[in-house]
Parts: C-alpha cells; sequence; structure tokens
C-alpha cells in the first residue's frame, strides 16, 4: 500500500489562513448612523431628569441602541415621547417597559416615531437582522393608519379608527413631521428602498391627501392668503388651540417650515404656488416693525392708546412666534396686552424665522417655478 506524503502549506496560504481566522474572531464594526432626529425628545427627556449622570452609548454601538428601541417600542407600532434610547437601561427600566408594551401613550410629538423608524431601517441595511426591519415596518404602518379621513394627523400615534373623532384634533407640526416622512418612503430614498411598492403607493396617496389638507388649512386675511394655526378642529377644519396654546393662533416658525416643504415640490401645481406667494407676501407684511409703525400712526391721529411699543426695534426685522387669527396681530404672553406692552419685553416670543426664506429660498423658488417678482423687506 503506497503512502500519499501529506503537503506543507505554503508560507502565503498560511498567513491568509491565519488572517481569516483572526477575522473570524474580530466583532463587526458599524457605521454610525444619524440621530439630529431625536433631538427635541432628548432635550425634554434631559430636562425631565436634570440631576441624572448619563452613560451615553458610543455612536458606532448602533446594535446596543437598536435593542433600546425594540425594547421601548409598543404593540400598536408607536414610541412613548421623551425616552432616551442612547443610554444603557437598567435592570427596573427594562422591566417597566416590558410591562408597558401595551399602553396606549404613543406619541408623535416632538418628531417622535420618525427617527426611530429610520434608526432601526439603517440598523437593518447594516446588519440584515429582520427583528429591525419588522419593527420599522409595524411603526410604518402605524403611521399610515394614523392619518385621519381628512387627510392630517393628531399628537396622538395610534390607528385613527381609535380615535374618538368628536375630540380629535389635527395638529399642524404633527401633519407636516409626518407629509416630509411619508414622501421619502414613498420615493424609495435611502435607507427606505427595501420598503415595498405596494407600502410606498400608499404612502404616496397619504402624502396627496395630506398636502391637499395644508393648502385647505391655510388662514386668510382681508380676502388674502395668510399662514397657519397650530392646530385644527377635525371635523370644521377650523382653528383651534394646541397642547401649549390657551387660544388658537398663527403660528410663525410652523408657517416658515410649511412654506419650506411646498417649496420643494416638483413642478408645484397653481395652488401650491398661491400658498407660497401667500405666506411670503404675510411674513414682509407683519414684522414687529411694521406693526410698530401702524400703532405709532394711530397714536398720530388722535387714538387715546399708547404706541405698542416706545422702544427701538432693531433693524434687522423680527416677527412674533405667534399672531391673532382675526387681525394678524403679534400675540405675546398675555392674552389680554395692555396697550404699553413693549415688544422687546417677550424675547423669547420673537425671532427672524422667515428671513432666509424671504432673503434667499423665496427668490430661487420664483426662479425656477417663473413667479413674477415681488417686493421684499
Amino acid at each position: 500500500m503506497r503512502l500519499i506524503k501529506p503537503v506543507a502549506p505554503s508560507l502565503p496560504a498560511l498567513i491568509v489562513a491565519l488572517l481569516l481566522s483572526a477575522c473570524a474572531h474580530e466583532k463587526p464594526i458599524y457605521r454610525p448612523i444619524l440621530t439630529e432626529g431625536f433631538a427635541d425628545s432628548l432635550e425634554r427627556w434631559n430636562s425631565h431628569h436634570p440631576d441624572r449622570k448619563i452613560d451615553q452609548y458610543d455612536t458606532n454601538q448602533i446594535l446596543a441602541i437598536a435593542d433600546n428601541l425594540l425594547l421601548m417600542q409598543r404593540n400598536n407600532g408607536g414610541w412613548p415621547a421623551h425616552t432616551n434610547p442612547f443610554r444603557p437601561l437598567s435592570g427596573d427600566e427594562k422591566l417597566r417597559f416590558l410591562k408597558d408594551q401595551n399602553a396606549s401613550d404613543a406619541s408623535f410629538v416632538d418628531h417622535n416615531v420618525f427617527p426611530q423608524i429610520y434608526y432601526l431601517s439603517h440598523v437593518y441595511l447594516q446588519t440584515g437582522d429582520v427583528r429591525y426591519r419588522n419593527a420599522a415596518r409595524r411603526a410604518l404602518r402605524l403611521t399610515i393608519s394614523a392619518q385621519l379621513y381628512n387627510g392630517g394627523w393628531t399628537e396622538r400615534a395610534v390607528a385613527s379608527t381609535k380615535l374618538e373623532v368628536a375630540r380629535a384634533r389635527v395638529d399642524t407640526q404633527v401633519t407636516l413631521d409626518a407629509l416630509i416622512f411619508l414622501r421619502k418612503i414613498a420615493s424609495g430614498s435611502m435607507p427606505y428602498g427595501y420598503i415595498s411598492f405596494e407600502t410606498r403607493r400608499e404612502a404616496a396617496d397619504a402624502v396627496r391627501k395630506g398636502d391637499a389638507l395644508l393648502l385647505r388649512l391655510q388662514q386668510a386675511h382681508n380676502s388674502r392668503a395668510s399662514i397657519w394655526a397650530s392646530a385644527y378642529e377635525l371635523e370644521t377644519n377650523l382653528p383651534a388651540p394646541a397642547s401649549d396654546e390657551y387660544l388658537p393662533s398663527l403660528n410663525t416658525p410652523l408657517s416658515v417650515a410649511i412654506s419650506r416643504y411646498l417649496m420643494r415640490i416638483k413642478r408645484p401645481p397653481a395652488e401650491v404656488k398661491r400658498a407660497v406667494r401667500g405666506a411670503h407676501d404675510w411674513f414682509i407684511n407683519n414684522t414687529l416693525q411694521r406693526w410698530q409703525t401702524r400703532y405709532r400712526a394711530e397714536f398720530a391721529e388722535g387714538d387715546l392708546r399708547l404706541p405698542r411699543s416706545q422702544s427701538n426695534l432693531p433693524a434687522e426685522p423680527l416677527w412674533a412666534e405667534r399672531y391673532v387669527l382675526e387681525t394678524s396681530e403679534p400675540q405675546l404672553a398675555c392674552a389680554s396686552m395692555s396697550a404699553t406692552t413693549q415688544w422687546l419685553e417677550h424675547p423669547q416670543e420673537t425671532g427672524d424665522w422667515p428671513l432666509d426664506l424671504i432673503e434667499d429660498d423665496y427668490p430661487k423658488w420664483q426662479s425656477i417655478n417663473n413667479q413674477a417678482q415681488v417686493p421684499t423687506l
């Protein structure tokens, strides 16, 4: 019987084998995922835990963060607002999340739910683990099913069929957030390429319905389009107080965001162009400086009221955060303001939110869409 002499492996083959063996024991390195969408929710969480020292996960520990998101997710697919998934959870916290999975406290407030879907989708693409894909799909299904019959969304992240319609209010910020998110789903942009074409069509239908609602909800003053209120009654589409308001009001920073959203629509129809032009013109005509001029003119004509502000406002245009619905008059902290209220006494309620839109974004939009030039500030 002839014996076969074993052949010694060559040096290059041995090196390759050793490298492969070493790689088999190396933990995979994951790419960090953007977390800007969680900013408002985290800010609120931090404000509720000011004295708490927090150990944060590193940005590349995406599995630990994603596992927290799975644990925090409610059974209907949503998440409670103002949580912090970027830290190690104690045993008691984990147990509480497990016990609360049937809770009906899922919320869209402060941009909640949408960044979780974004994060889990990226984790799925990096790992191939279907648990993260399935969790993201459940949350997406909830988002679509939460759309109201008129095209809007409430703060509550529950299916619209489970809402008390008589008490439901359309939250304008949540509606805008949902539309921005669903446009990305409909287009299949990164990281949503794995979403089925059927679901993308549903998202596109929801966007068309929501866009039409935004156009209907735009308010008017003196027969001219103005801006948007913070919330609306579902059955009447009339402005209503938002959760942080005593009275319904026009919301300046929110209306700037809606205007920018509409300006990103390619080949906009005539009604979208009218809405953008109307909001732009309203911003120009309702700076605090122009309101101060109006009050001084009334005083000069013999009005018994003093000018609303006797202090000089800055040269740069400023706007109030909120305005009275019927008159577009700036609305400050006190609902029944005295005539001597100073604008500058409320700096936290004033800002230059529309300035970049007026000076930069709108002229570019005009040029792209062949709009006639209009006066600026």
